[in-house]
Parts: C-alpha cells; sequence; structure tokens
C-alpha cells in the first residue's frame, strides 16, 4: 500500500483554502442580517438581495459540497493507498472549483441572478463545474487503478461522476432543466432526492472511519425511497405533474432513513472525535427529516410557507447536518478541528439562529406576538457567534521584518482597499464628489486588489515585492496621464500618488539593502 505525505498536505492546504469561501459566505450572511434590521446603504454591490444571494450560494456550492467530493479519494487512500498523478488531476479539478466560485461571487455583487432560492447563479457557470468534473473524473480512474479489483461502491461512484458533468448542464438549464419547474410546488420528491442524496456519503463516511470493516444492514430502507424517487421525477418529465398527495407521499418515504441510519450508527466502530461529529449530523439530519414532513402537512404548509421557520429549517440542514458530515470526514486529518472549543462557539451560533428564526416563524404565522425584529438582531449576533470557528485557523504573528510590514501594509491598502470599492465605491465616490460610472472602475479596483494578493505572497517569498513596485510605477504612471489629460479628476492624482509612495518607500528602505545582500552572497 502506497502512502504520501503529499496527499496529507494537499488535504490539509485545500481544506483550509476552502474554508476561506465559508467564512466569506458566513460574513455575507451576517452584513445580510444587519440589512434586515434596517441598516442598509445605497451601493451598487452591498445590497440585501445581492447579500442573501451570496451567503446562499457560497453555503450550498462552497466549501461544503467541494470538501464532500473528496470523500471517495479519502476512503481509496484509506484502502489502497494514493496515486500522485491522480493528486494533480484532482487539484486541477480543485482550483477549476475555486475559479468558479470567484465567477459565481462577483457575478452575483453586481447583481446577475436568477432569482431562484438554490440556484442564483448564472446558467453559464455551470460549464465551469462540468469542466472541473471532467478532471475529477480522471483523478478517480488514476486513483482506482490502485485496486486489484473493484469494489461495488467504486463502480457506482464510477457511473455517478460519469453522469454528472451533463446531468448537471440538463438539470440546471433554465429551459429544459428541472430547477425552474420546480421552484412554486411542494417539492415532496425534490426533498426525497436531496435526502437521497445524502445516504449513501453517510454510508461512505462511516465505512471512511469505521476502524474495521463495515457491513451496512437494513439496505431495504434506502431501496425502497430510491425507486421511489426516480418513480416520480420520471413520472414528471414523461406525463404530468405530480399532485399534492403524490409529492406528499414520496416525502414521507424519507423516514424509513430514521431506522436506517440509528442501525448503521449503531453498527459502526469510530474514534471519539470523529463520532461526535457524525453524531451531530445525523441528529440534525433526521430532525430535518422529521420536520420537514410534519411541515409538509397541508393544514400546517400554508402557515409556515417560505417565513423564518423554514430559513430555521435550511440552517440546520445545511449548517449543521451537512457541514458536520465534512467535519467528521476531515476531523483526524485537520488538527484545527480538534480544537473543540471552535466547534462549540459554531454549534452555539447555528442553533441560536435556528432558535431565534423559529420563534420568529411562528409569530409571523401568527402564533407568537415576540417582535420579528427584536429577533432578528439574536439572529444577527449568533451569526458573530458561529463566525468565532473561523478562529481556529487563524494564527497571528507578532514579529514580522520591516520588510514583511511593507507587505502587510500593501495587504491592508490595495488587498482590503481593493474590497472596499469593489463594495462601497458606488456609494463613497458621490460623497466626495468623483464620478462613478460603474463599469471600468470595477476592472481598476480587481488589478488593485490582485496587487494587494501578490504583497500576501510575498510574505512567503520576499522576490514577489519587486513585482508590486513595477506595477505600481505603471499604474502610478497611467493615473497621472489620465489626471494630466483631463481625462480623469482629481481621484485619479489621489491614486498616483498614492502608488507612488509605496514605490518610494521600497526604493528608499529595501531594495538597496537587498541589492548589497545579493552582491555580497
Amino acid at each position: 500500500m502506497k502512502k504520501s505525505f503529499n496527499f496529507e498536505n494537499f488535504i490539509s492546504n485545500h481544506f483550509k483554502i476552502s474554508i476561506a469561501f465559508f467564512a466569506l459566505g458566513l460574513i455575507f450572511g451576517i452584513i445580510y442580517s444587519i440589512n434586515l434590521l434596517g441598516f442598509s446603504i445605497d451601493s451598487e454591490t452591498l445590497n440585501p438581495v445581492n447579500m442573501r444571494s451570496i451567503h446562499i450560494s457560497l453555503m450550498l456550492y462552497g466549501f461544503v459540497p467541494l470538501m464532500l467530493s473528496y470523500l471517495p479519494f479519502l476512503l481509496i487512500n484509506k484502502e489502497v493507498g494514493v496515486c500522485d498523478e491522480g493528486i494533480r488531476y484532482l487539484n486541477l479539478y480543485t482550483i477549476i472549483w475555486y475559479i468558479f466560485l470567484v465567477f459565481m461571487v462577483i457575478s452575483l455583487l453586481l447583481g446577475k441572478n436568477r432569482g431562484l432560492a438554490f440556484y442564483d447563479f448564472a446558467y453559464e457557470l455551470n460549464f465551469l463545474l462540468a469542466i472541473a468534473g471532467v478532471f475529477y473524473i480522471i483523478a478517480l480512474y488514476k486513483f482506482i487503478k490502485l485496486y486489484k479489483v473493484l469494489p461495488f461502491w467504486i463502480k457506482v461512484c464510477l457511473r455517478v461522476v460519469i453522469i454528472a458533468p451533463i446531468t448537471l448542464l440538463i438539470l440546471m438549464n433554465p429551459i429544459i432543466g428541472q430547477v425552474e419547474s420546480t421552484v412554486t410546488g411542494p417539492h415532496g420528491d425534490n426533498t426525497l432526492g436531496m435526502s437521497l442524496a445524502l445516504i449513501p456519503i453517510y454510508y461512505l463516511i462511516i465505512k471512511l472511519l469505521n476502524e474495521n470493516e463495515f457491513k451496512a444492514r437494513w439496505n431495504i430502507l434506502w431501496i425502497i425511497p430510491t425507486l421511489f424517487y426516480f418513480g416520480t421525477v420520471l413520472y414528471r418529465i414523461f406525463f404530468e405533474p405530480l399532485t399534492y398527495n403524490q409529492e406528499w407521499f414520496a416525502q414521507y418515504l424519507t423516514l424509513l432513513y430514521v431506522p436506517l441510519l440509528y442501525r448503521w450508527y449503531k453498527d459502526s466502530n469510530i474514534k471519539i472525535h470523529a463520532k461526535k461529529a457524525l453524531l451531530i449530523s445525523i441528529l440534525a439530519f433526521l430532525f430535518v427529516d422529521i420536520e420537514g414532513n410534519i411541515l409538509f402537512i397541508p393544514e400546517i404548509r400554508w402557515l409556515f410557507h417560505r417565513n423564518d421557520l423554514i430559513v430555521a429549517h435550511a440552517h440546520v440542514a445545511m449548517g449543521i447536518a451537512v457541514f458536520f458530515m465534512v467535519i467528521s470526514m476531515f476531523i483526524n486529518h485537520i488538527k484545527e478541528l480538534h480544537k473543540g472549543i471552535f466547534l462549540k462557539f459554531y454549534l452555539v451560533g447555528i442553533l441560536g439562529i435556528f432558535t431565534v428564526l423559529s420563534i420568529s416563524g411562528f409569530t409571523q404565522a401568527g402564533f407568537s406576538t415576540i417582535p420579528t425584529d427584536k429577533l432578528w438582531i439574536l439572529r444577527t449576533l449568533f451569526g458573530f457567534v458561529a463566525f468565532g470557528f473561523i478562529f481556529a485557523f487563524i494564527k497571528i504573528r507578532t514579529n514580522y521584518s520591516k520588510l514583511e510590514l511593507y507587505n502587510l501594509a500593501g495587504i491592508g491598502a490595495d488587498g482590503l482597499g481593493g474590497i472596499f470599492l469593489i463594495l462601497l465605491a458606488s456609494f463613497t465616490y458621490p460623497l466626495f464628489g468623483f464620478s462613478f460610472n460603474g463599469v471600468y472602475e470595477y476592472v481598476v479596483f480587481t488589478f488593485v486588489s490582485l496587487t494587494g494578493i501578490i504583497h500576501f505572497l510575498a510574505l512567503k517569498n520576499p522576490n514577489f515585492t519587486i513585482l508590486t513596485v513595477i506595477i505600481r510605477v505603471f499604474a502610478s504612471a497611467m493615473f497621472f496621464a489620465l489626471y494630466s489629460s483631463n481625462r480623469l479628476g482629481i481621484e485619479a492624482l489621489i491614486i498616483c500618488l498614492f502608488d507612488l509612495s509605496f514605490v518610494f518607500i521600497y526604493l528608499i528602505f529595501f531594495y538597496n539593502k537587498e541589492k548589497l545582500c545579493k552582491d555580497l552572497c
């Protein structure tokens, strides 16, 4: 069996990169929660509609699904080892997914959304996910070559991932897909499908974490819902829409997962930390399953349809059930996850959000008189508590060299400054009397942010610092030319002088020292 430290490093690095997108999703969620309290500004990008859309999209398509997609590779690593060539293709898959997330966030920031609850980003971006899926398939093929005899779960997994890119493009298509046609009905068979998708993941996670060979029992409890799910989808595609009672019946088949997951969990033999995380996930999943079935009763459904109780339900489903699936998968690989206090912060935060939104839902349905705005204040505070989880991954240094301080200043000025301008320029420019067209400026702000990223890279490799200086020289020269030719106003001169100040600081305090040191060496 071939083991590789590169695989552990790969897992650790991408877990920490992807958790940054999760943190970003939490931030946008907190901003949206603050917006609901009446605190919003006239910003082209930082408006409640965009904030909600980005928050939901990052939660659904960011950290959680990306890390869940690593599950087959973690299991293969456990059973037969790793393939270094396969890691290369898995890395390409991951990077393209990051590119998709960047495109998704920026396009949603500028208001390009489809107005759908769970598939809000532009349809064209699904082609990036499909391309990523091709590299995922190649990576999986490279890994499974390590087996002499393919296990049954590998054969199933292969078939699923091969059809996934094409299926994605069809299902997400606004004309022929299922997305547009299922956003107004009761979604009983949709709920069954989403729940069904998690059952094999639970099986593979238990198989991954189990200390010995795991034998699944009571399989008839997932076979029956599977047959009915595909039957309802085919019926809707080829015949006619399902009636409410038909969808209701499909919805109630998810109750078969309650005894199934109980049996699997009791039969498992898993280390304590991972087993606790898995238990939290399963309990949250079963709670959502049972609550969802209750909410499907017609007399109850229309009281709570699209109010805060449903939002609370979604927070438990994604924020606890699926999130802790990922935590259980990686808790034996990521040392930061052993800091239980941060996971407790997160869990308290999400449960707090669930509680206040549930009460708010009963208020909106007429069963309570507690003011919704007061509950939303608590929702925002609990959001900050949940965000505390991220600090498990933040290491604060106190000692920096002068060159590192210079690069930190560049990160703050350009990196954070560029993000500030993207979010708030449409609001702040008019305050200072600057014109704002909202077109080319965003391109400039993006390049400003990239300079900050290069400063960040210079913390690891100081050679990148000179690149930031070169960029600033040309940028300041261009802004001076635009100012002197009266094509831009005083703001162009301010930017020119700002960049030149960084150039001169580097030349005076760092350039000669580096050159002399190089010559002496």
